[in-house]
This record gives C-alpha cells, sequence and structure tokens, in this order.
C-alpha cells in the first residue's frame, strides 16, 4: 500500500512538473509572440510618421506658392471692382497663363496626400499615437483640406457662370477665344467689358467672397500644417 502510495506521489509530481513546464512554454511563447508584434507595431508606427513628415515637409513650397497665387488672384478681383486695375498690372501677370484667369476660372489645391490616403485605406492610421497626434493629422488631412475644397468648388460655380454670362451675352467676344489668346486689343476690349458690365462685376462679388473665406481658410490651414510637422519632430525625439 505504501509503495502504491509512493508511486502515486511519484506520478503526481511528475506530471504536474510536466504540466508546469508545459504551461510556461506556452505562456513565454505568447508572451515572446507580444514583444515581436509589439517590435512590429512600433516600426511600422516609426516607418508611417517619417513617411508622414516626408510627406508634409516636402509640400512646403507648394503650400507657400499657393497662398502668394491665391492672394494675387484676390487682388486682381478687387483691383477690377475698385476700378483700380491698370494695364500695366495685366501685362505682369505671371507668364504662360491668361491675365483672366482670376475672373473666369480658379486657382486649384492638390497637395500631397498620398502617404495619408494609403494609411487611412490600409487601416494603419489606427496605430499612430499619441492621440493628439493623430488628431492633428486628421484635422490637417481632412477637415481643413475639405474645406477649402468645398470654398473652390463654390468659386469655380461663380466662375462657370461669369463664363456663361460672356457666351450669351458677348458672344463675337468670346468666339475669339480670349481665355488663351494674349492679343493686347483683345483683351483690353475684354477688361472694358468687365469694368462697365454690372452684372458681371455683381458676379466678382460674389467670386471674392469666397476667395477670401478660401485665403483665410489656406492661412490656418498652413499654421496647422506646421504645427503638425513640429508635433510629428518633437514625438520622434
Amino acid at each position: 500500500i505504501n509503495m502504491k502510495k509512493d508511486n502515486i506521489k511519484k506520478y503526481f509530481i511528475k506530471y504536474s512538473l510536466e504540466f508546469f513546464v508545459i504551461v510556461m512554454g506556452v505562456t513565454f511563447s505568447f508572451f515572446l509572440q507580444n514583444i515581436r508584434n509589439d517590435i512590429e507595431i512600433d516600426t511600422k508606427r516609426e516607418l508611417i510618421i517619417d513617411n508622414l513628415l516626408s510627406e508634409l515637409e516636402s509640400d512646403q513650397a507648394y503650400i507657400e506658392k499657393t497662398k502668394q497665387d491665391f492672394k494675387r488672384e484676390m487682388e486682381y478681383v478687387n483691383k477690377l471692382l475698385s476700378d483700380s486695375l491698370t494695364t500695366k498690372e495685366i501685362k505682369n501677370y505671371p507668364k504662360n497663363f491668361s491675365s483672366l484667369n482670376p475672373f473666369f476660372s480658379v486657382k486649384k489645391f492638390r497637395p500631397s496626400r498620398s502617404i495619408y490616403n494609403s494609411i487611412v485605406n490600409d487601416g494603419s492610421f489606427n496605430i499612430i499615437e499619441p492621440t493628439s497626434l493623430k488628431a492633428l493629422i486628421d484635422n490637417v488631412y481632412e477637415l481643413n483640406y475639405n474645406t477649402i475644397i468645398n470654398i473652390i468648388d463654390s468659386e469655380q460655380k461663380i466662375a462657370d457662370k461669369a463664363d456663361e454670362f460672356f457666351v450669351n451675352n458677348y458672344t463675337e467676344t468670346y468666339v475669339k477665344n480670349f481665355w488663351f489668346n494674349n492679343d493686347e486689343k483683345l483683351i483690353s476690349s475684354v477688361y472694358k467689358i468687365m469694368q462697365k458690365d454690372s452684372k458681371f462685376k455683381a458676379l466678382m462679388v460674389q467670386k471674392i467672397s469666397f476667395m477670401e473665406v478660401k485665403v483665410a481658410h489656406l492661412n490656418d490651414y498652413s499654421i496647422k500644417r506646421d504645427s503638425l510637422i513640429n508635433l510629428i519632430k518633437s514625438n520622434k525625439k
């Protein structure tokens, strides 16, 4: 009987140890796997942040140029409305563009967004930390960006109306393709029409209201973009 008890005790200890070893092995394996997963996520997060920073910094010159373009276009419309737009200013409009663009067209806004779109589409945007950084990224790339795009779309509708206005009311002038014709006499005649026609000026009053809001929002976008760049850099230290 004592031998049976000793055997039972021996086997109990043996199998208990084996069970403990197995449990510890599995637990340690899970522990190592979790460490590997955390390292992979940290590495991926760091790569995402680096790529976003590169994308943001690569667009700095474009943002500044766009701000200048928006202000220049608004200035031309303002001067038309105040009857202070001179022939010299018309001639000094950037080469390879029509000086009528501020009135019949709209400057677009196309900053780089490929990295942001990629991480949103594949779900890796969710691993960005801290939440303050994630919120600012979303704010710059979505809220502020979409606000500017919506304003541009509204301004474009007014520009289209101005174009249609010339088609319907000054057909003979329009068919000369004045948008893409650099003939000074033709452009001068178009400006005279624009300056004298109160209905056209009314359209420009509508257009400039969107231009003013667009400029203000682009400035706000630029400030938040700079804040995002600084926040990313501070989190990388």
